[in-house]
């Protein structure tokens, strides 16, 4: 299932957001305000490039029904992103720690110039293959991704709003 989510960031600069987007600091509140545990596994970074893997735990169960099949109340998940700094475009992938055989995601995303700022541009592919109920399960994923991306934006907004992009 393919997916796109897009975001405006007013009040700063695209430089400034990519700045703020590798920011552990950053990324730790950021986590923290919408209710996921983040855990730091590996990066490797440099003046060019950045390799950062993390894993990830949403504090929120899944549907009863998709308990059953995936044995789990919750899904956690190691995500790996890939960015080449100035080029404003990176990779991402997620390898979830149930049935990582069978649910595979994993895109791109931009950061544009906007005339009110910058906009970041989400696009990947849930597949999950799992017969009769994959496309119920890659539905799940994909809202929750699309809550998540929306409530980090409006965390993010307010960060800026506060000139703590600066600091």
């Amino acid at each position: 299932m393919r997916f796109n989510v897009e975001h405006v960031f007013r009040g700063i600069t695209r430089d400034e957001y990519e700045s703020l987007y590798f920011n552990e600091d950053f990324n730790i509140a950021l986590c923290k305000a919408v209710n996921l545990a983040r855990t730091l596994v590996a990066m490797e970074r440099d003046e060019q490039q950045i390799d950062r893997r993390v894993m990830v735990g949403p504090d929120r169960e899944v549907p009863k029904a998709i308990q059953k099949v995936l044995k789990a109340d919750r899904i956690e998940y190691e995500e790996r992103i890939r960015y080449k700094f100035g080029s404003f475009s990176g990779t991402w992938e997620t390898t979830p720690n149930i049935m990582a055989s069978k649910v595979i995601s994993k895109g791109g995303f931009q950061f544009k110039d906007n005339p009110n700022g910058v906009g970041r541009v989400v696009t990947g592919d849930i597949d999950v293959k799992v017969f009769g109920v994959g496309g119920v399960i890659e539905k799940f994923i994909l809202e929750d991704v699309k809550k998540s991306y929306d409530d980090a934006a409006k965390f993010t907004q307010e960060w800026v709003d506060a000139g703590k992009h600066k600091a």
